[in-house]
């Protein structure tokens, strides 16, 4: 298990879609099943998985997936609030040190939000976003 003062650093770079599986109402609180494969094949109790680029602890798991608590704050300030179930969800694993470094680094852990107030449609981007 990850030592409670050790920083969580992830790349970025999304290694599996997975899907919602199950959200459970804990109040003010969610348990959220994410069904997936490739990053649970090598997954202990407590490890990180950001999902859609936010860290969560890995509560329980199997071959089809893991379960994670999000707390109220999480849900109130990040994507995941908005989350359906069967809604594709971006996974990755936290980096391993020995690991090659692809992409950048990334903490998963939110520190503010924001809004993307104009974008101008290009050849490689045509989304808006609110």
């Amino acid at each position: 298990m990850q030592r409670k003062d050790a920083a969580t650093v992830f790349t970025g770079i999304v290694e599996e879609l997975g899907r919602v599986a199950a959200i459970e109402d804990q109040g003010d609180a969610i348990r959220l099943t994410i069904g997936c494969g490739t990053v649970v094949s090598d997954a202990k109790l407590g490890d990180s998985i950001a999902v859609n680029g936010v860290c969560l602890t890995v509560a329980e798991f199997d071959e089809a997936g893991f379960t994670a608590d999000v707390m109220q704050e999480s849900l109130d300030r990040t994507s995941l609030g908005g989350l359906d179930v069967g809604a594709p969800v971006n996974l990755e694993r936290a980096l391993a040190a020995n690991a090659r470094l692809g992409g950048h680094i990334v903490q998963g852990h939110g520190d503010g939000t924001g809004a993307t107030v104009a974008r101008p449609p290009g050849d490689q981007c045509d989304a808006g976003h609110q």
